[in-house]
């Protein structure tokens, strides 16, 4: 069978979500061509060609510009089988149907795919070929297994109560029993266990939408994706740089962040890749050139013995390669034993998502831990010689001038202007559907009616400035990006504003002169609003679209 993948945003790397289901497909004899919409044109011929068109779907960016492409790919080949998979299909799936997409997949998404396609390439649907099903999967309509990668999960228990209070200690309403909405993938049941809603099942999907299921991991296969050297380089101190290659060595979260996108899929459930794969997919990215590895994880130290093993393997192998990682600020401190070896391994900086220096917003966002964590953490940095690049939620329905304010002048003291690209400064919280966050009553009464094209519940600001000062950051941050301008400077100039927003004097800013950090040439964010540049890209879907401007209109969370 025909098919063509394809990536609309991936965060400046080569698209795991293509190179790993390119693997599975061309393994089972499919003919599979890789399209990256960032770094390459749209190919028509591929297109027109196809039997089975899959679009990746990892983050809000990419969905968003996916449904601005739907319509082009319909017009070009309106035979072909049209799928979304990864994070944000399942959580959009009913817009993305009426867009004219036939299969939904969710969770792990290689066997679904496989199985698509032996289900389209067979004139009797799906069903066994020559007496073998594809190699390590079920047939998706044996009985049970529509179920079954629920089962083990059966009573996911949440973490402890810290139920969100008010500044006066006064319980959040809705926080004691929250409620999914109708259209939420999640459901509470008997009080304290979350449990995944049935998966949803349709006349023209055999499929499960969602998949939990235990795969065996193949090695991905990159043929067909331009050479990394037209990804996000490394920046190091003193004008250097390095190639950088990514991969997976884990997906989902055992953990249930309100905000987080992960968890309406995953719901508490991470699955590991085998060291082997991961290795393996290493070694072919650095006969390529890498020189870095960047680990896309959601949380490197979900499985911490899976990890620590799979560093030491990797720095035994590849010594002089460097690597980075992504880690939650509570794994960060309940694991701090084991942060000097990531340092002596290759760790050249840890990412962390902060979100706030509030503890009110932090527990509202169920973040699992609080400032006071945060801080600690810094300074172990510090004091181990390790770099890490917090990223933030700055702008929430809870977040007030002198709240803003605070996130400032905690970042200067602590040495971390640095170590925050400017963007992170400007980002406002997303409530998509299956959020988390809808399970508290108070969000449910703020939110406004869901906008189908934007794919959130918007929301605003009880204090106009503060939504005005957000894009204020904003615009300074695609200046800075556009000028190449310092991050410092960047910091000085919002500095300045969020003040004279809040209507007092700007104090003198006092920062130590902080050495240089390392850091990808396109700053981390994982779910933010397309720029109007990509939307434009995706319009004409005719052109090589160049690389996303990293200041963007940034709507987000991560």
């Amino acid at each position: 069978m025909k098919i063509v993948l394809i990536s609309t945003y991936e965060l400046g790397r080569q698209p795991f979500g293509l190179v790993s289901p390119a693997a599975w497909l061309r393994k089972r004899g499919h003919a599979v061509a890789c399209l990256d919409l960032t770094r390459q044109g749209l190919d028509a011929a591929a297109v027109r060609g196809a039997e089975l068109l899959a679009i990746y779907l990892p983050m809000h960016t990419a969905t968003r510009l996916a449904c601005k492409l739907i319509p082009t790919l319909r017009a070009q080949n309106s035979r072909a089988h049209i799928c979304c998979y990864g994070l944000y299909a399942p959580m959009n799936a009913e817009y993305l149907r009426s867009l004219g997409v036939g299969t939904i997949l969710g969770g792990e998404f290689e066997g679904g795919l496989v199985r698509l396609a032996e289900r389209l390439g067979s004139a009797d649907g799906l069903k066994e070929k020559n007496g073998i099903f594809p190699q390590g999967l079920k047939p998706a309509d044996a009985e049970g297994s529509r179920s079954e990668p629920f089962e083990a999960q059966d009573e996911l228990k949440l973490r402890p109560p810290t139920a969100a209070r008010r500044d006066g200690g006064e319980r959040l309403a809705g926080s004691e029993k929250p409620q999914g909405s109708e259209d939420s993938a999640l459901r509470y049941r008997g009080g304290d266990a979350l449990k995944r809603a049935p998966t949803t099942v349709v006349a023209t999907q055999m499929e499960p939408v969602i998949s939990l299921e235990r795969l065996k991991f193949e090695v991905p296969d990159r043929r067909g994706l331009a050479p990394i050297a037209k990804y996000a380089h490394l920046i190091l101190p003193g004008d250097g740089y390095r190639l950088v290659g990514s991969t997976e060595a884990s997906r989902g979260c055992k953990h249930l962040c309100r905000h987080c996108p992960i968890v309406p899929v995953y719901n508490g459930v991470f699955r590991i890749v085998e060291r082997d794969v991961v290795l393996a997919d290493v070694r072919q990215q650095v006969a390529a050139g890498a020189g870095h590895i960047s680990f896309g994880d959601p949380d490197f130290f979900n499985g911490i013995r899976h990890a620590m093993e799979l560093v030491e393997a990797f720095h035994a192998e590849f010594p002089g390669i460097t690597y980075d990682v992504t880690i939650k600020i509570e794994h960060l401190r309940k694991q701090e034993r084991h942060l000097a070896r990531l340092r002596d391994t290759g760790c050249l900086f840890v990412i962390s998502a902060v979100e706030s220096v509030d503890d009110v917003i932090l527990e509202r966002l169920d973040k699992g831990h609080t400032r006071e964590d945060f801080l600690y953490v810094a300074r172990k940095f510090r004091e181990l010689g390790m770099t890490l690049h917090p990223t933030f939620v700055p702008f929430t329905p809870w977040t007030t001038m002198e709240g803003y304010l605070d996130l400032l002048r905690v970042l200067a003291a602590e040495e971390l202007i640095e170590s925050v690209s400017p963007i992170q400064l400007g980002i406002r919280l997303l409530i998509p559907e299956g959020s988390r966050l809808l399970e508290l009553e108070e969000v449910r009464g703020m939110v406004r009616v869901f906008d189908a094209e934007s794919l959130v519940y918007p929301w605003g600001n009880a204090d106009a400035r503060v939504d005005a000062l957000s894009e204020t950051v904003q615009a300074i941050a695609a200046e800075a990006d556009r000028k190449k301008e310092s991050r410092a400077a960047a910091f000085a100039r919002i500095w300045e504003v969020a003040h004279a927003a809040a209507g007092i004097d700007t104090p003198e800013l006092r920062v130590t002169e902080a050495r240089g950090v390392p850091f990808l040439s396109e700053p981390w964010y994982c779910c933010a609003e397309p720029t109007r540049d990509q939307l434009v890209a995706i319009d004409g879907a005719a052109a090589v679209q160049t690389q996303p401007e990293r200041a963007v209109i940034a709507d987000g969370f991560v």
